[in-house]
């Protein structure tokens, strides 16, 4: 009896633990466990539930809870792999390659992220163009294009194209979001650097202080 009492308290109090770090999870479903887990900062916990779950049903939605906890466990390149295998899967699932250029930012791989942003651009406008349901293209990614070439641009410089392609960023991003906190400071930095065109076969190196 005493010991049935003792099993009984420390379901109890196990319960209790688990209830005050907000993991609840009667009703709740693997992935809503594992999702509830990742938000709290539980990699590898999230990580076990979602890879059982992939081992089962393989889930266009595994692949990337898994390319988060890896990402949560800072392990970037194995990020990225699972991300390939779900493009690789399904090629003309748009999102992918906008989770594939935010990865390649985390390494840093400058020139992979400019890639895959552009490939995600690319892509939204085919299935646009196709299916004109309407969906919106995550703004950002001309925002993340134009940061990569600023800071290209104070560390080694960046030439005639890659001038014109940071501007353009900058300059489709605020066309989509003319309403963003920083567009002021956006707008002051595309002035300022309007007037510092490189040559075309020049380079525009420029920290913005001189």
């Amino acid at each position: 009896m005493f010991k049935i009492r003792s099993l009984f308290l420390f379901v109890f109090l196990v319960a209790r633990v688990l209830s005050a770090q907000g993991f609840d999870d009667f009703g709740r479903t693997p992935r809503q466990r594992a999702s509830k887990m990742l938000s709290k900062g539980y990699c590898s916990e999230a990580l076990r539930i979602y890879k059982q779950l992939y081992a089962t049903d393989s889930l266009r939605q595994d692949y990337l809870a898994i390319s988060s906890c890896l990402t949560c466990q800072k392990k970037h390149n194995e990020s990225i792999k699972w991300l390939q295998r779900l493009r690789f899967q399904d090629s003309q699932y748009v999102p992918v390659y906008y989770r594939i250029a935010r990865a390649y930012i985390a390494i840093p791989n400058e020139d992979s992220a400019l890639f895959y942003f552009k490939r995600y651009i690319k892509k939204y406008e085919e299935r646009l163009a196709v299916t004109m349901d309407g969906s919106e293209v995550d703004p950002r990614a001309w925002l993340y294009m134009g940061n990569i070439y600023r800071v290209r641009m104070h560390q080694k410089g960046i030439t005639d194209k890659e001038w014109i392609d940071m501007v353009y960023a900058y300059e489709r991003y605020l066309q989509i979001r003319p309403n963003d906190p920083m567009q002021y400071q956006i707008q002051l930095f595309l002035d300022e650097v309007g007037e510092r065109r490189p040559d075309p076969e020049g380079i525009l190196i420029w920290d913005e202080k001189s």
